[in-house]
């Protein structure tokens, strides 16, 4: 489970989540990824592992810090799932990481006022520009996290492409939501160009 999710950037609550893990199958086990939990306001769900509870929460540094590059994340688990994620590559997923990873991961979990400040500096850009598709009457799922869905009601291919003539580059689409795209929210001036091209486009 993915949440908040990608691509649709919506979140699902801890206690559907809490729900999930009291009426699973016996024996198997919840993997709670959250990626993007740091782009939002919500209650992140390590306190589930620290219950004991059968769950595996996923965390990643590449998102909010911009380290994409380095590839690397976090679980958080019972010491018993914990060892069952090793079993496949030799217990090597802790042991052969890179320095310069590691450095930069250790150093970015002490930011906790870098890490707010970030998520109000993206909160702030992207209720801006939802604030002007709505003005627009262009629907959207709400977004907890660091992009966001649009619905064009024609086809996404054809408004990415119209996009791209105003200089401005949105994310794709998908066979199964043809109409939809999914869009990153970048810098203020970033979104101020894609705000900029919705009302130039006549979207």
């Amino acid at each position: 489970m993915c949440t908040p999710n990608n691509p649709s950037a919506t979140l699902t609550s801890l206690p559907d989540v809490e729900w999930l893990i009291a009426n699973k199958p016996a024996g198997s086990i919840v993997l709670l990824d959250e990626a993007y939990i740091h782009f939002s306001e919500a209650k992140p769900g390590a306190y589930l592992a620290a219950e004991g509870k059968e769950v595996i929460v996923l965390r990643t540094f590449s998102k909010l810090f911009g380290m994409a590059g380095m590839r690397l994340g976090a679980t958080i688990a019972r010491p018993d799932l914990m060892a069952k994620t090793m079993r496949s590559d030799g217990m090597m997923a802790s042991y052969a990481l890179p320095n310069p990873s590691l450095v930069c991961a250790t150093a970015s979990l002490t930011e906790a006022k870098l890490i707010k400040a970030r998520r109000d500096e993206m909160i702030a850009v992207r209720s801006k520009s939802l604030a002007l598709l709505d003005k627009r009457g262009i629907e959207h799922l709400p977004s907890d996290a660091n992009f966001f869905m649009i619905d064009w009601k024609k086809p996404a291919k054809e408004v990415q492409a119209a996009f791209a003539k105003e200089n401005v580059a949105i994310g794709r689409s998908w066979p199964i939501w043809p109409t939809r795209s999914r869009v990153t929210v970048g810098s203020a001036s970033e979104m101020a160009a894609f705000d900029a091209a919705v009302v130039k486009l006549n979207l």
